[in-house]
């Protein structure tokens, strides 16, 4: 019998979080169903999408930005997208769209154009990082088309309207882990994140100038990429000429994107990720799972995956000072790394089991099937 074909639209043309959570929901239920994606035209992620085995199609996708092209021209090609998407979908079979962005509003034009596939919505940032209004249209939108509205932490939640379609389901973790488990040992701080404004990496340069001169031997490496884009590109200079301005230079390492990121948290011995708002933090999952103690700011979703005290360390955001000491005392005590790497490989794998995160996810595919196609048959 052939599996129900999920259709997962996909706005990045980089790895990002995003990408990364639902190809691991797609592999933890691809013997329930088969997954197909849609990506934008000439996306770097295509290769590691294909790379796990997922069909991809390309499209034309256009984000809105406040640039007055973009306005003019993101309607005519949300429009386009959506008659060049049903051709997909016809082709494909596909009975359920999963529409990974909130902002792409192609399953609603599909819905408006008579074509009456059912879909769910994810959510993975916040609303702060778009105007309110916006913000507002769009969640309209998807809860008066969607099935159901996916939200990935509590924090996310408590900033959307009370409604019985929004559900919270927190990202899956890693689908295997390929390396023997290591010791956090070592002196190298580990910086895993895209060179993107917010994600705060000027933060943690300037609290490892504070405490640098004291460990000649230690490292702070940074992995990403800055996918290609101008303003990201400036935030490096930015970092950069921080790191010449402190006189550090020879303690800062540079790698681009990795797709070893297993290797990276295992070669560390710890992890710090000091962004100034996360809906949930797959930096976070990731380098408990692996082993690696982390320090994280208390901006959202890290609050609700690190234990403060018991895995790593929770910091303001913002807070130099406190992210120096925090940094200063993993330095100094690698017991308490260890006893972090212990305690937090055991906990996350309890709390974001497969039962807990892809299997809910599973719920709400079966519930839709349900609902739209064995009732008519």
């Amino acid at each position: 019998m052939k599996k129900p074909v999920v259709l997962i639209i996909e706005n990045s043309t980089h790895i990002t979080g995003a990408l990364k959570s639902i190809l691991r929901t797609s592999e933890d239920l691809n013997e329930y169903y088969q997954f197909v994606f849609v990506l934008p035209r000439h996306s770097h992620a295509r290769v590691e999408v294909e790379s796990r085995g997922f069909h991809v199609h390309e499209l034309p996708l256009k984000e809105l930005s406040r640039r007055p092209l973009s306005v003019l021209i993101y309607f005519p090609m949300l429009l386009w997208n959506a008659f060049r998407l049903r051709k997909i979908i016809r082709k494909e079979q596909v009975r359920i769209i999963h529409n990974n962005d909130l902002y792409n509003l192609l399953p609603v034009i599909l819905i408006f154009m008579g074509i009456k596939i059912p879909y769910l919505n994810h959510i993975r940032f916040l609303p702060e990082k778009f105007p309110a209004w916006l913000f507002g249209y769009w969640l309209r939108l998807h809860i008066k088309n969607a099935h159901a509205i996916i939200c990935v932490s509590d924090h996310l939640r408590k900033q959307l309207p009370a409604h019985d379609k929004v559900k919270m389901i927190y990202n899956e973790l890693p689908v295997t882990e390929k390396l023997e488990k290591a010791l956090p040992t070592g002196n190298t701080i580990l910086y895993l994140s895209n060179v993107i404004r917010g994600k705060g990496q000027n933060f943690a340069i300037e609290a490892f100038a504070k405490i640098a001169h004291l460990h000649p031997q230690w490292k702070l490496r940074f992995v990403g990429g800055d996918m290609g884009m101008e303003k990201n590109k400036k935030f490096k200079e930015e970092l950069v000429a921080a790191i010449r301005h402190y006189k550090i230079e020879p303690q800062i390492e540079w790698s681009d994107f990795s797709n070893d990121v297993e290797s990276e948290y295992k070669k560390a011995a710890f992890a710090i990720n000091f962004s100034e708002s996360e809906s949930f933090s797959i930096t976070c999952l990731e380098a408990q799972y692996f082993g690696c103690p982390i320090i994280a700011t208390r901006c959202g979703g890290p609050a609700e995956i690190i234990v403060d005290g018991q895995t790593g360390f929770l910091v303001p955001v913002g807070d130099i000072k406190t992210m120096a000491e925090a940094m200063q005392k993993l330095i100094d005590d690698q017991p308490l790394r260890v006893t972090f790497a212990a305690h937090g490989r055991v906990h996350v794998r309890e709390k974001f089991s497969i039962q807990n995160t892809s299997y809910q996810l599973k719920t709400q595919y079966d519930l839709i099937m349900d609902a739209y196609f064995v009732v008519n048959q």
